[in-house]
């Protein structure tokens, strides 16, 4: 630093005397006026080295010298990880959301980084050409000097009017300041990603699973009022609910199978689901009670889709009606052979003419042909006139096994195609008594699963007859203008929900979606989902990728070259500051400190006043340049505009003329 000067050598009438001010200023009051006028006083600054700070701040300024140059990196490091994010699934990238912030600042955040390096190099570009041997043009100096930001060197551009192609370079530079911030704010775009896998899905299959149908004394004294409970709670259900592809459990439903299709007993073809006639309720479900799945992975938000083939049978029945008001003595001219023991029986003896006895009774006969399915009588009572009558249906019976393709996502499961399959899963013998008995069994219950109430229909009836409510204490149904069709279609989808109910009572509340134990046991089968995620991803644009890229390395050859000129300059820095004005100024009166930066220069003077003035007012051609301002002036003299005893200052005037 510079020497500084005794306190005894400041006059005490200087401004701020004692005030603290640079030591390093003396004053010389034996110094000869200049000519034309000037101070009384010459400010004489201390002979001191080139770059003369303490270490510390040595250290700090080239520690930030360097920070500085190695910034530009760090979008380097940008677009090579936004590269590496392509296409990877949002979710799962931990330092996702990192870039993302980081691209969503960067068109601020770039121009700011931007203009400090290319200010940097400019200023030490033009320094180091000013130390140069042979030195540089003042028009190239100022084209450079004044290049510190886009709007400057387009000022300078036409202003200089004499280095155009400097200053087009100079403008190209600065060009790619907005042009990396935009860049670097394209780079990623979030959009949706399809991806497809395999997985297994596990369902209940419960062909050769004995039913609680099958021993009447474990379904009175076991799960009889499960069974009841999850039947009247399937036709207690809304309508809306009855049509929807899912039941109460949330089980996808299995639609009906069109008995009247036209099907190649070879050939098993798949035809599409009308799902709209399913939510019309003019197509119906096997069943009210859907199918167990397992191995599902969907959640509340989730947009994955899980698209499979189940198999599955039911029973289906196609009605006729054999007597619409029959007497009692019209049923004992209906015989049938009961199922399994072949006694011959009527139907007058199933009835039942106590007020208390059921709306309707079903029973299961042995047809003649040997090789037939079992058919069900149904026989439902009537009221007229208060008189009892029968209405009797003739309800043939057969087991039908699809193959449904499903599509689940987190909203349910939809059914999109069947195909019939014959022969799906042959019975022993043994098998097969088991399973007729179980259906004899449930036929006989069937009356009796939802509550008897005098003179009133079933809620079962209700059903079947298409009511808005199965349980409206509806008198006994009138069968007379019966569709035959959505009777048949309404009873079979009545009757497999107690059938369903009755193969796996204990588990169909559960909404567990957890693996089996063990799902190699033989009621539960397996088939192989295609799962298709739809996940948010992340995509780069590799245009703008490489526009960042190039711009950077623009932006690093500036940083870099910048602190290469900053260790090769040498000289005091004197562009651009005031207190450089100062130097070599005969009429400023200040001497010394050439080594002096210009803002050091300017910590120096801080206390002097300057103006720019007439320095020869008495002159008939004045002169105008920057000088210091006398002390009693700048003290708070006679304040007249620098017309006191001790100052030779003058205005400037519009009419006068100057040198």
């Amino acid at each position: 630093m510079p020497q500084h000067g005794s306190s005894n050598d400041k006059p005490d009438d200087s401004p701020d005397s004692g005030s603290g001010s640079d030591s390093n200023v003396t004053y010389d009051n034996s110094s000869s006026h200049l000519e034309g006028g000037g101070h009384p006083r010459e400010l004489r600054l201390s002979p001191g080295l080139l770059n003369q700070e303490p270490m510390a701040i040595k250290f700090l300024s080239w520690t930030w010298e360097v920070v500085l140059t190695a910034l530009p990196l760090f979008f380097f490091t940008i677009s090579i990880l936004a590269l590496q994010l392509n296409e990877q699934v949002r979710s799962t990238v931990p330092y996702g959301p990192k870039i993302e912030e980081i691209t969503r600042l960067s068109p601020t955040i770039y121009p700011i980084l931007f203009a400090m390096i290319a200010a940097r190099f400019y200023r030490n570009a033009a320094r180091w050409h000013l130390e140069r041997p042979g030195g540089v043009t003042v028009s190239s100096l100022e084209q450079i000097v004044g290049s510190s930001s886009f709007a400057s060197a387009v000022e300078r551009l036409f202003v200089i009017r004499t280095q155009l192609v400097l200053g087009l370079l100079i403008l190209l530079t600065w060009a790619m300041s907005p042009l990396g911030g935009q860049s670097s704010s394209r780079l990623l775009r979030i959009d949706e990603k399809t991806s497809s896998t395999y997985e297994w899905i596990y369902y209940d299959v419960r062909h050769y699973q004995r039913s609680v149908f099958f021993d009447p004394d474990y379904y009175t004294y076991g799960p009889e009022d499960i069974i009841k409970a999850l039947y009247s709670g399937s036709l207690l259900s809304p309508r809306k609910q009855h049509q929807a592809y899912m039941d109460l459990w949330g089980r996808p439903k299995i639609p009906q199978w069109h008995s009247d299709l036209k099907q190649d007993d070879e050939v098993e073809t798949w035809r599409s689901v009308n799902r709209d006639a399913l939510a019309a309720g003019s197509d119906y479900y096997t069943s009210l009670i859907g199918v167990n799945l397992q191995g599902l992975n969907l959640t509340i938000n989730s947009t994955t889709k899980y698209e499979f083939n189940l198999e599955s049978d039911y029973i289906d029945f196609n009605c006729s009606l054999v007597s619409l008001r029959e007497e009692e003595d019209g049923l004992r001219k209906i015989s049938y052979a009961q199922m399994l023991n072949r006694t011959a029986g009527n139907l007058a003896e199933l009835v039942d003419r106590k007020s208390d006895a059921e709306s309707f009774v079903p029973v299961l006969a042995d047809p003649i042909n040997p090789s037939a399915s079992p058919y069900i009588l149904y026989t439902s009572r009537g009221n007229l006139s208060d008189s009892l009558y029968y209405s009797v249906f003739n309800c043939t019976t057969d087991t039908i096994d699809l193959q449904t393709n499903l599509v689940c996502t987190a909203e349910g499961c939809s059914p999109q195609r069947q195909r019939r399959i014959r022969n799906a899963h042959p019975m022993a013998e043994s098998d097969l008594y088991r399973r007729l008995v179980a259906l004899e069994n449930a036929v006989r219950y069937w009356p009796r699963i939802t509550h008897i109430r005098v003179a009133y229909a079933s809620a079962t009836e209700n059903y079947i007859a298409n009511d808005e409510n199965a349980y409206a204490e509806q008198k006994f149904q009138d069968w007379t203008d019966v569709d035959i069709n959505i009777f048949s279609k309404r009873l079979t989808t009545a009757f497999n929900t107690i059938w369903e109910a009755g193969k796996d009572s204990y588990n169909i509340t559960k909404s567990s979606l957890a693996l089996p134990d063990n799902p190699g046991e033989f009621w539960t089968n397996r088939t192989r989902a295609t799962v298709t995620k739809t996940e948010e991803a992340y995509y780069v644009n590799r245009f703008w990728v490489v526009v960042l890229m190039l711009t950077t390395a623009i932006l690093q050859v500036l940083a870099v070259g910048g602190l290469v000129l900053r260790y090769l300059i040498r000289g005091p820095d004197i562009l651009g500051y005031a207190s450089s004005l100062t130097r070599d100024n005969q009429f400023a009166s200040i001497s010394g400190g050439s080594y002096l930066d210009g803002a050091e220069r300017a910590r120096s003077l801080r206390d002097a006043r300057v103006q720019l003035a007439d320095v020869k007012p008495d002159d008939s051609c004045g002169y105008i340049a920057l000088s210091v301002v006398p002390f009693s002036a700048s003290a708070g003299g006679d304040g007249e505009g620098g017309k006191g005893e001790d100052q030779a200052l003058g205005p400037m005037e519009r009419k006068r003329m100057y040198a």
